[in-house]
């Protein structure tokens, strides 16, 4: 039997109980790693405790296993021969590790990527005698780490960018048109499906995706580069044009609306009809891509209140007196509100994954407007950012749930916070304050921050996480997916939990790709002894599925709708 050690402990295979050692050996065997020693003297000799489980991962026939180093290079490039001696060189003395990974052709000639774990036991000098370790299958950890790369740029459903790597484009179409010295200017048209959701009604989702999917297409043969094409939304498409005359983009756009619009797309449903309305915006300004994507959202409803289908962006868009008379949130109706106390809070339940009992509430904010109508906090939260006093929000939503937690002793909640209170160190400080002063109160409460803050400062997340969580407090890391965060971050910032984000859980019963992409998050996380809330679980499948994933929590219609009289207050009434 092969003297042969794991990574994890420095007592060799060999001088195990023989109960030990098959213990070992079959755990290697769940990992897909098997374990090897390699001799250094004349001969390089290479040592197999496994060779079964070797030859599979090699992709050989078990008596073509290499038994030397020489035999074993042979399936190695030169990339992957320069890392592993690179790796070996940084062995100067006994118990030096290393990790290297690289890609060998197997047997039958496909390429697999490998990771080598291993440890020097002894040496001569500077010099390894033998070193023993592990080699690891991992091409489908690759294949995922590509699918997570892909989804972070591109829509799954119609291979087109995402809406964040269109927003990224938006500064590379201004440069562009600066490195040409136009006059003309580059733009940005944004084009809504307005019938989607009826196909979906009387259709199905599958034919509207369908739809969707060819729409995509259609437009991906009309845009020619430089000019670039997104799917932003589930019924937004948006493109980016270079240099282009203002009255232009309105040709552009109703041209192409019309080559969408005129011809049916064909579906086992029969023949069916986009129909489209568009907005446009010059960059003539330089905004960020969020500011940008939101003046189009802005002209895309400024055209249906006026019964339009294309609006250019201008200031009168933004002008509260020709907005449409409709349940649009305005900075006055905001200010009024604080005022009033008209802002109250709904509260959605979070349950635990594995037992179905209620674990906590998020609560979300809700502003009652003077016509009695209640509205969600996406529809007036931007307003509050761009006014400055989304912070007052923030600390609102505080104060109404203190109230409870005091009502209730075994109330747990979490509460947003936004960037710009989290950014402004007044504001921030401030906030602090007023959380520092709820006492132990404070255990029972999670703050969430959405990932995009934590991505464009890392530093700056962690400040407030580390405070908060000094506090007694538990942070979380709001729609974790969508705008990928990297772990590293993840743990810069110390989260205690993210919550993936929605659009990675709807449908994820019916999408492999998904459930890959949550397995790995869930993997990771757990990894970090970070705790995952699933949002957006709208069904039995859905929610039976993320359990077995190992997902810790769900939230989502399925168990209940945001409420301003939750469970726990109804049964104390």
């Amino acid at each position: 039997m092969h003297r042969v050690v794991t990574l994890t402990q420095n007592r060799p295979i060999f001088n195990m109980t023989m109960e030990r050692h098959e213990h070992v050996l079959t755990s290697m065997s769940l990992l897909g790693s098997a374990p090897f020693k390699i001799s250094f003297g004349k001969v390089e000799v290479l040592q197999w405790a496994q060779e079964e489980l070797a030859a599979t991962i090699l992709k050989c026939p078990i008596d073509h296993l290499p038994k030397t180093m020489k035999a074993y290079q042979f399936y190695l490039d030169r990339d992957a021969l320069a890392k592993r001696d690179q790796a070996h060189k940084t062995l100067t003395w006994d118990g030096a590790r290393y990790i290297v990974e690289y890609q060998i052709t197997g047997f039958d000639g496909r390429r697999i990527w490998i990771e080598e774990r291993g440890e020097r036991i002894s040496g001569d000098g500077r010099r390894p005698i033998c070193i023993q370790g592990v080699i690891t299958d991992i091409q489908s950890r690759r294949n995922n780490l590509n699918n997570v790369a892909y989804t972070s740029q591109f829509d799954n459903l119609t291979s087109l960018w995402n809406e964040r790597s269109f927003r990224e484009d938006i500064a590379r179409l201004s440069a562009f048109n600066e490195r040409l010295g136009s006059p003309d200017h580059a733009a940005l048209i944004r084009i809504r499906i307005t019938n989607i959701g009826n196909i979906n009604v009387n259709y199905g989702y599958d034919t509207g995706d369908r739809l969707l999917r060819s729409i995509g297409e259609r437009m991906r043969a009309l845009i020619k580069s430089p000019d670039s094409l997104a799917r932003v939304s589930g019924s937004d498409f948006a493109i980016g044009l270079c240099a282009y005359e203002r009255d232009g983009v309105e040709t552009f756009s109703r041209e192409l609306c019309h080559k969408i619009s005129d011809r049916p797309f064909g579906t086992p449903n029969g023949d069916l009809y986009a129909k489209c309305r568009s907005a446009g915006l010059i960059l003539d300004q330089n905004p960020s891509g969020i500011e940008a994507m939101t003046r189009l959202e802005n002209a895309l409803q400024y055209a249906k209140s006026h019964e339009k289908d294309w609006c250019l962006y201008s200031a009168k868009v933004e002008n509260k007196d020709n907005r449409a008379r409709s349940h649009e949130t305005n900075v006055d109706d905001i200010l009024a509100a604080l005022n009033e106390r008209r802002i109250t809070l709904a509260y959605q339940p979070i349950i635990d994954a594995k037992t179905r009992d209620l674990h906590h509430y998020e609560c979300l904010l809700r502003l009652k407007r003077d016509d009695g109508h209640i509205v969600s906090a996406g529809e007036f939260i931007i307003a509050a950012e761009k006014l400055g006093y989304v912070h007052l929000l923030d600390r609102r939503a505080l104060e109404l749930a203190s109230e409870s937690l005091q009502r209730d002793p075994d109330l747990k909640i979490a509460l947003n916070v936004s960037a710009q209170t989290v950014k402004d160190m007044a504001t921030s400080d401030a906030y602090l304050a007023a959380l520092k002063s709820l006492g132990p109160t404070t255990e029972r409460v999670t703050l969430e921050l959405t990932e995009t803050v934590a991505l464009e400062d890392p530093a700056m997340a962690s400040r407030f996480s580390v405070q908060s969580r000094m506090l007694g407090c538990q942070f979380a890391i709001d729609d974790f997916g969508s705008g990928y965060t990297t772990f590293r971050n993840l743990m810069a910032i110390e989260a205690d939990a993210i919550k993936i984000d929605g659009s990675f859980i709807r449908d994820l019963s019916l999408t492999p790709h998904k459930q890959t992409f949550v397995r790995m998050m869930v993997d990771l996380a757990q990894t970090f002894s970070v705790k995952t809330v699933a949002e957006m679980v709208d069904n039995r499948h859905d929610a039976n599925l993320l359990k077995h994933l190992g997902v810790d929590y769900l939230q989502g219609y399925m168990f209940g709708v945001p409420s301003a009289i939750p469970d726990w207050r109804r049964k104390a009434s």
